[in-house]
């Protein structure tokens, strides 16, 4: 797994960019990209393969993703290499990695980190009953969780709703 990836990853998490580019970029996965199973950047891979065809939302929604993705990796890349080298990506390893080692990482990867796991928390504690109800039996990662609480999104609580429309 390359470092790029997993920093992207971190940079999902920190930034709650996921469910903004899930909603400006919902019609164009649909329409460009059926079929393509989430995770391991093959969604964003077949954006960028059909940029020409993707819409003006969904361009934007990707270009603020790659500028975060680019200020995250500046300041979470080496401490990336250092402490979680070997971490495999999924269900917040690499986050959880680098949490574990908050103290020893640069201030920039500190805040960070400190924004990822709160933005996790506020969702957990805004959804997590939801997810449990509507979304049991369904495997964490890739999304899946996610997409199971989009579908569910009329009888969500108005707490988790708000979250997801964040």
């Amino acid at each position: 797994m390359t470092v790029r990836r997993i920093v992207l990853a971190v940079a999902i998490l920190a930034s709650g960019a996921a469910r903004a580019a899930e909603s400006a970029c919902q019609g164009d996965v649909e329409k460009l990209c059926a079929g393509i199973p989430p995770g391991g950047g093959r969604i964003m891979s077949c954006l960028k393969a059909n940029e020409a065809k993707v819409s003006a939302p969904c361009k934007k929604e990707i270009a603020a993703i790659q500028k975060q993705v680019k200020a995250i990796g500046a300041a979470c890349q080496d401490d990336v290499q250092k402490f979680c080298p070997d971490v495999k990506q999924g269900k917040g390893a690499v986050l959880k990695c680098l949490a574990g080692n908050k103290a020893s990482l640069q201030p920039d990867c500190q805040k960070i980190v400190q924004n990822a796991e709160e933005k996790t928390s506020a969702f957990k504690k805004a959804c997590g009953g939801d997810a449990k109800k509507f979304c049991q039996g369904i495997p964490q990662g890739q999304g899946r969780i996610l997409a199971c609480l989009k579908s569910k999104e009329a009888d969500l609580s108005p707490a988790c709703k708000d979250m997801m429309s964040q």
